[in-house]
């Protein structure tokens, strides 16, 4: 079983501009300005659970970006606080929505760098990291969605076909001077029985990175790249 996320087209815009935001425009960091800068956020929307003839489905419908996270080129650390202020205030305003998973992005110099370390898969980081805010925040989710957006700058602009990679769990497209990477990773609950004897039927939960890459689906951004853009 594998987890199948849907991006709805509003929501995809969000996820690319605080991605290229962190990449390109240079942020005070003491007395120095720096760029290509790491970005994070959280997904919102609502799960499908899984049924006889399918697999559970997580819909984005939202996004937010943690604009107190402390960014660096090479990691970011979101604030807690603030994640739980943004949990509280959307439950009590948009009580449909719930937090369905995470989104950060990974900047890289050019496109050499990227392919000969396959910057656009998760790091190890962010395969303790996931489960670890899973269990720390969203302990009564069943699975979370996790989407990793990697950019790079390409010496001359292009334009391709979005092509998939990573199975159906990712996709590699242009867009000008950039090349951008989405792929995409799911954590769970696992119910792990007790190995000693006990008067009660109790399972210990377990967060972990789901075994099988999701599908990730984003009809419309594949629509938006074959148009060329909007004039």
């Amino acid at each position: 079983m594998h987890l199948n996320i849907t991006i709805e087209d509003h929501v995809t815009p969000q996820l690319f501009t605080s991605a290229l935001e962190a990449y390109d425009i240079e942020h005070p960091n003491g007395r120095k300005r720096e760029d290509r800068l790491e970005t994070f956020g959280l997904l919102w929307g609502y799960v499908i659970p899984e049924r006889e003839d399918r697999n559970p489905r997580a819909v984005a419908t939202m996004a937010t970006v943690e604009t107190s996270a402390l960014r660096k080129n090479g990691s970011v650390q979101p604030d807690l606080n603030s994640l739980l202020l943004k949990i509280e205030f959307v439950r009590k305003y948009w009580p449909h929505l719930e937090v369905v998973g995470t989104f950060h992005s990974h900047p890289y110099e050019n496109l050499k760098e990227v392919r000969e370390i396959k910057g656009w898969r998760a790091s190890g980081g962010d395969l303790e990291f996931w489960p670890y805010i899973h269990e720390r925040l969203f302990p009564s989710s069943p699975y979370l969605a996790h989407i990793v957006l990697t950019v790079a700058k390409m010496e001359k602009r292009g334009w391709a076909l979005p092509k998939e990679i990573e199975g159906q769990s990712g996709l590699e497209l242009s867009l000008d001077q950039r090349k951008v990477w989405i792929t995409s990773y799911a954590s769970q609950i696992l119910e792990i029985e007790p190995q000693e004897e006990s008067d009660e039927d109790e399972f210990d939960s377990e967060f972990v990175m789901m075994d099988d890459l999701p599908s990730l689906d984003i009809p419309a951004l594949c629509n938006r790249i074959l148009a060329g853009g909007l004039e």
